[in-house]
């Protein structure tokens, strides 16, 4: 399409050089800002409002095809949605159909006309392809419960979370009290060290996972494949708010001051995906028992950003 190219000029936002972008034919998806962008341009020779209209149905077939082959996960498309449920196809004919027309510039010189539309992965795509019950449901609890602490010899902060620390200042202050000096010292090191560890989201670096592959939701698993995330830890509202589950960027450096982790984010190395499934990505037990110790609202809130290269 011979006007491509200006797409960057009829959008009212900025598209930063080190966003994850695909363009597929007559759209753009950006998968850091998370969303999709797509040109229709109508047949020559018709009126002013001939032509918008025409250009107003392409741009919206345009754009209901190229989501088509968006990943939800590692194992199924959108196209897979459509297929699996009237409910979920309903809806996301609906909010192509209602997609933010940006523009529509008609030509008089050759009665053509040129639309442009936006679709927002998260509160557009995402909820509608969750809105069956039955089908690609999400459950719905606020937060998962990590596993419950011990007191172990080899205590560290990566056994014990932020979350622990109101319990662990009132052991500590028993202990005290008891005059168990050396306990007492234990625990203010277990502290500390919980609180030179707190994180403000995580960053995952991929660059050297050949086959990982960008989707709307990005699994982490073990070693077994028992998923760690996104599990039942981050709600709906939450993730289509966020559009996807994890943030997708190029660059450590504008990963690290992303608004999505900054400003202290866990980096943990990536080196492989889960079998064949080329959006779950595994982490090492000792990375698990690193994300286990930060703050729950890391999770919860989706703080984290998978970063492609640099």
């Amino acid at each position: 399409m011979k006007y491509i190219l200006l797409l960057t000029t009829l959008i009212s936002f900025s598209l930063l050089a080190r966003d994850a972008v695909e363009e597929k034919g007559a759209c753009r998806l950006n998968w850091t800002q998370g969303f999709i962008v797509c040109e229709g341009e109508s047949a020559e020779g018709q009126g002013s409002y001939g032509a918008k209209l025409s250009a107003k149905v392409i741009v919206q077939r345009n754009m209901l095809e190229v989501i088509k082959g968006v990943q939800i996960d590692s194992q199924v498309t959108v196209e897979d949605g459509l297929l699996s449920s009237d409910i979920i196809k309903s809806r996301v004919s609906g909010v192509v159909r209602g997609a933010q027309i940006i523009s529509n510039h008609y030509n008089s010189d050759n009665g053509s006309a040129i639309a442009t539309a936006k679709m927002m992965m998260g509160k557009d795509l995402l909820s509608a392809l969750l809105s069956d019950p039955n089908k690609l449901s999400w459950n719905e609890k606020i937060a998962k419960v990590w596993s419950g602490f011990s007191f172990l010899t080899t205590a560290n902060a990566s056994t014990y979370g932020y979350q622990d620390k109101e319990l662990l200042n009132k052991l500590m202050q028993d202990l005290r009290d008891r005059g168990e000096k050396r306990s007492s010292q234990y625990i203010e090191g277990i502290l500390k060290d919980i609180s030179n560890n707190i994180y403000s989201g995580i960053m995952i670096d991929v660059s050297n996972v050949s086959k990982f592959e960008k989707a709307l939701l990005v699994n982490l698993v073990d070693s077994d494949g028992n998923e760690i995330y996104p599990a039942d830890i981050i709600d709906h509202d939450t993730l289509v708010q966020k559009n996807t589950s994890v943030g997708f960027i190029y660059g450590f450096d504008d990963a690290r001051n992303d608004k999505r982790v900054f400003d202290k984010p866990l980096e943990i190395k990536a080196t492989s995906i889960f079998a064949n499934r080329k959006s779950t990505i595994v982490l090492t037990k000792e990375q698990i028992e690193t994300i286990k110790a930060l703050p729950s609202k890391v999770l919860s809130e989706g703080k984290i950003i998978v970063v492609l290269g640099d």
